[in-house]
């Protein structure tokens, strides 16, 4: 899944992604990794591929930087 993190500090999906992991523990895939005209430096990717309890985990984490 693609999320908008328009939101979060940085000037690209790299520093964007980093912020994210930094201040939650929850690692994601900077968007502009999947394009090659330097869209998707607005978004980072999120992998579903993992337990019930630790998607759980992950959402919690996440809030805090809503």
């Amino acid at each position: 899944m693609l999320a908008d993190v328009s939101r979060i500090p940085g000037k690209s999906a790299k520093e964007r992604a980093m912020h994210i992991l930094r201040k939650s523990g929850v690692a994601s895939v900077p968007a502009s990794a999947f394009y090659h005209d330097g869209r998707g430096e607005s978004m980072v990717r999120f992998c579903f591929a993992k337990e019930d309890a630790v998607l759980e985990e992950a959402g919690h984490r996440l809030q805090i930087l809503a």
